[in-house]
C-alpha cells in the first residue's frame, strides 16, 4: 500500500539503484555458493568497482556483497554473467522479472545503473523492486550490514566492504535497501526500516539530500501510520445459516490475518462478511463465504470456512427418505402399470387371432353338414 507519493510515476534515471534488481535476480535464480571466473568484460568496467581483474575466482555471495554493499559495477557485470549465462540473457531477466512484478514504468539496459537514455524507471517501480527484494533473507542479509568482510587474493585478513548506504548508523531501525548516483539521475536512494515488526520503504530519486528526505518520509510514516490487525485468522464474530441441520447456524473462521497500515487519524475500517445460507451437512474447513474490508481504495477479501462440521438433523433424513419412498412407489407404480398395459394388450392381440380362427373351423363345419345332407 503506497502512503505517501509525489510524482511517483514520473520516468528518472535510477542510477545504482539498479542493483537491487540485479540483486534480487541472483539470490532468486543462482546458487550463491558457484565460484565465479571473472570475464575480460566484467573487469572492464569502471567507475564505482571491486577492481576484479580477469580470470580472478570468487564466490557468486561475494560478488553480490560487492553489488549491495559497494556498489560495484564490475561485480554487477559479473553476476549478470554467472546467472544469465551470458549479459544479454541477464538484461532480458531483468526486463522480465519487472513484467511479472506489474511494473511498465522501468526499462532496463545494463545491471549497473551507469547512465543509458533508454535505462529509466520510477520512483514507484523502484519502491515494488524493493519489496520484493527484502521479502528474501539472503538480500535481507547483506543489505542490512553496515560492513562485511569477503576473501580477497593475498589479503589473509579479507576484504573488508563498506554500506555505502548512510542511513544504517544514523537510524537503528534501518535496514536497507541501496543507494545510486550518477550526474544525470542525481542523488538516489531506496531505503527499508522496520518497527516493531513492520517494514516501511521509501524512494526518493535526483534529490539534493537523499538521505534526510528518505528519513523524514519513514519517520512520517511510522508516526502517522499504525499496523493494525483488522482480522484474525480462526474463530470470527459471524455465523453463517445453516438449513436443514442439526443446528441453525454454524460459526465461521477466517483462514488468514488481514494486517492493514491504518492512519491513526482515521477510524478502522469495518470488515463486512458475505455469507450466503448452506444445506446441512457441512464439513469443518468448507468455505462458506468471505470477508471484505474496503481500505485506501482496494478491496481486501479473506475467506470464512465452517469453524465445525454440521449433520444433518433427523426430519430432514425422514423427509428426504420419504421423499426417495415416494420416487420409488411412482417408479413401481409405472412399472406395473406398464406390465399390466403389456399384459392386456398381449391378450387382446390373442383373442383377435382366435375370432377368425373359429370362424373358419365353423365355415367349415357347415361345409361338411351340408356334404352329409346332400349324400343322404
Amino acid at each position: 500500500m503506497v502512503l505517501y507519493e509525489h510524482h511517483a510515476h514520473m520516468r528518472k534515471y535510477p542510477a545504482s539503484t539498479t542493483k537491487t534488481m540485479t540483486g534480487l535476480l541472483c539470490v532468486e535464480k543462482a546458487d550463491l555458493d558457484k565460484t565465479v571466473t571473472i570475464s575480460k568484460r566484467a573487469a572492464a568496467v569502471g567507475e564505482a568497482s571491486l577492481n576484479l581483474y580477469e580470470g580472478q575466482q570468487i564466490k557468486l555471495r561475494h560478488l553480490l556483497a560487492g553489488v549491495l554493499l559497494k556498489s560495484a559495477n564490475d561485480a554487477s557485470t559479473a553476476v549478470a554473467e554467472a546467472v544469465g549465462g551470458d549479459y544479454a540473457s541477464f538484461i532480458a531477466m531483468m526486463n522480465q522479472r519487472a513484467g511479472e512484478l506489474g511494473l511498465s514504468e522501468t526499462h532496463f539496459v545494463n545491471p549497473h545503473g551507469l547512465h543509458d537514455a533508454n535505462h529509466y524507471s520510477s520512483a514507484h517501480d523502484l519502491a515494488y523492486i524493493a519489496r520484493a527484494a527484502m521479502a528474501q533473507e539472503q538480500f535481507r542479509s547483506i543489505v542490512g550490514k553496515q560492513h562485511l568482510t569477503i576473501p580477497w587474493p593475498n589479503k589473509p585478513e579479507g576484504r573488508q566492504l563498506d554500506n555505502l548506504n548512510r542511513l544504517l548508523p544514523r537510524w537503528s531501525a534501518v535496514d536497507g535497501v541501496k543507494t545510486g548516483y550518477t550526474t544525470p539521475a542525481g542523488r538516489c536512494l531506496i531505503a527499508s526500516a522496520t518497527v516493531d515488526g513492520w517494514r516501511l520503504i521509501a524512494v526518493c530519486l535526483k534529490c539534493k539530500d537523499s538521505w534526510s528526505d528518505c528519513e523524514a518520509l519513514l519517520r512520517w510514516g511510522f508516526s502517522n501510520y499504525q499496523l493494525v490487525k483488522v482480522v484474525a485468522a480462526g474463530t470470527s464474530p459471524w455465523e453463517c445459516r445453516v438449513r436443514a441441520g442439526t443446528a441453525r447456524a454454524v460459526s465461521v473462521a477466517a483462514t488468514d490475518d488481514l494486517w492493514l497500515p491504518l492512519s491513526r487519524s482515521l477510524e478502522l475500517p469495518r470488515p463486512f462478511a458475505d455469507l450466503v445460507p448452506v444445506t446441512a451437512p457441512v464439513k469443518q474447513g468448507q468455505e462458506l463465504g468471505a470477508v471484505f474490508v474496503d481500505y485506501g481504495g482496494k478491496d481486501y477479501r479473506i475467506p470464512l470456512v465452517a469453524a465445525e462440521a454440521v449433520d444433518r438433523c433427523l426430519w430432514a433424513t425422514v423427509e428426504e427418505s420419504r421423499e426417495q419412498m415416494a420416487v420409488v412407489f411412482v417408479l413401481v407404480a409405472l412399472s406395473f402399470g406398464v406390465l399390466v398395459h403389456g399384459a392386456t394388450a398381449k391378450v387382446t392381440r390373442a383373442r383377435r387371432r382366435r375370432v377368425p380362427q373359429r370362424e373358419r373351423e365353423a365355415h367349415l363345419c357347415r361345409a361338411r353338414v351340408g356334404e352329409w345332407q346332400g349324400g343322404h
